[in-house]
């Protein structure tokens, strides 16, 4: 057990060294080392185990917004603070203004049925869809109005609607489609921050 213990603190040091250019002058944070390596070990994940881990961060994200959703939207510490967390771009929009070319053809069509959904007063539900290089997830969820704005002043709500680039918050009733989350996230980083551990009981609960 000690010799496993030196062998594998001796493999560490070498890492961080090379990791610092052998610049002896640097303190060696182990820690930040250990997590450097951990995400660099080599994981074999399923289509299957990364679309369930990207729904389950997305639905953390969300679900951590959503419960301020006027000041979260105002500010964007939670936003910025989530976004370094899981390294992932979080905007939000109604599907109009959130179309970008650079989406692609397949998440763009999406963004249609949304649109389309909303003109025809049908049910939003949560999507994920790969981009089509298959490089990025993209996880949308429909933002209703409930009692959200209450708090207030109509130009206030005016403003907010705009800089959150969703539809028209004013006149909305409650259980109105406003717009979505998107939540994007990189494949190579899911791969860096997933646990094959917690991939496995993931995938035991599909």
């Amino acid at each position: 057990m000690k010799k496993y213990i030196k062998i594998n603190s001796l493999l560490l040091t070498a890492c961080c060294l090379l990791t610092l250019g052998c610049d002896f002058s640097k303190k060696i944070d182990t820690r930040a080392a250990v997590k450097e390596l951990r995400e660099r070990e080599v994981k074999r994940i399923t289509p299957t185990q990364f679309t369930a881990q990207v729904d389950e961060w997305a639905h953390i994200i969300v679900d951590s917004l959503s419960k301020k959703l006027a000041i979260n939207l105002q500010g964007r510490a939670l936003i910025d603070s989530l976004s370094r967390k899981y390294r992932v771009e979080i905007s939000t929009g109604s599907p109009i203004n959130l179309q970008n070319p650079a989406f692609g053809k397949k998440f763009n069509e999406i963004l249609d049925a949304y649109q389309y959904n909303a003109e025809k007063h049908l049910p939003q539900i949560d999507n994920i869809q790969k981009s089509d290089d298959e490089k990025f997830f993209f996880y949308t969820e429909p933002i209703t109005l409930k009692d959200q704005f209450n708090d207030l002043k109509k130009i206030e709500i005016e403003a907010l609607g705009k800089t959150a680039k969703l539809d028209s918050l004013v006149f909305r009733k409650k259980g109105d489609f406003v717009g979505l989350w998107l939540v994007k996230f990189s494949k190579k980083e899911v791969v860096r921050l997933s646990d094959p551990k917690h991939l496995i009981k993931l995938s035991d609960k599909q």
